[in-house]
């Protein structure tokens, strides 16, 4: 068996070589530090943030398993971001939240509001209208103008037999053969007695605020008054 010559340790090269790890690890060090230094001076000092760790949907319930913590930059951290999770678990989601962005306490309804109604923006009414064959492919979160059909021959003889009764209304629920929309009190009026009286659709609109309030077209609208919410000659709801 061949024998490999010992190598005799030499006190003074070992302790050489661990002062030079020594100085480069502290060289390391300082550097880190010092980036961490530079970087919480540029974007703030870290803070605890709730993120989500999956996607969710509107109408979903906030669960703990949902949720995770972590610490970001606080010039990164969204104004009204939630910092812990009993303070966003069990509330209703209301927009979507993607996964691994910050909660923000608007995204979610007032804790205690559950189902259709913590859907609903403050001040608004839900109201249930057909679908139609064939359907639109909607999703919560549309934007749709509820467009109310009478038959021409009715009592405003001569105007539009259809116009818009809600324009910009937010799809709060989808059924199999109803979606329900958020409009205002006057709004939610007016399509009760379009529902009664005539044939509603739904046509899908873009995100973008409506410009004009809803009801029949100017052109057509006679000497009725923009505060005026029924169509001119038209009967309005329960006469």
């Amino acid at each position: 068996m061949r024998r490999f010559p010992r190598i005799s340790r030499s006190p003074l090269a070992y302790w050489l070589l661990v002062a030079v790890l020594a100085l480069l690890t502290g060289m390391v060090s300082a550097r880190v530090m010092g980036n961490a230094g530079a970087l919480a001076s540029r974007y703030g000092p870290l803070r605890p943030v709730v993120v989500a760790t999956r996607a969710l949907e509107p109408g979903s319930v906030v669960g703990v398993g949902d949720l995770d913590v972590r610490q970001v930059p606080g010039s990164l951290v969204p104004d009204g971001a939630v910092a812990t999770v009993t303070d966003a678990a069990g509330r209703t989601v209301l927009v979507p939240v993607f996964a691994g962005v910050p909660v923000v306490a608007a995204q979610l309804a007032p804790d205690g509001r559950r189902g259709l109604g913590a859907l609903l923006p403050p001040g608004s009414r839900a109201v249930a209208v057909p679908n139609g064959r064939p359907a639109l492919a909607l999703v919560r979160g549309d934007t749709v103008d509820v467009l109310a059909t009478f038959d021409p021959a009715g009592p405003a003889e001569g105007g539009p037999p259809t116009f818009p009764v809600a324009r910009g209304a937010v799809v709060v629920d989808v059924g199999d053969d109803s979606a329900a929309v958020a409009v205002s009190p006057e709004e939610a009026a007016r399509v009760a007695f379009a529902l009664a009286s005539g044939v509603v659709t739904l046509a899908l609109a873009s995100p973008a605020p409506a410009v004009a309030p809803a009801g029949p077209p100017a052109a057509v609208s006679g000497s009725s008054s923009p505060e005026d919410p029924e169509p001119p000659d038209r009967p309005p709801p329960g006469r």
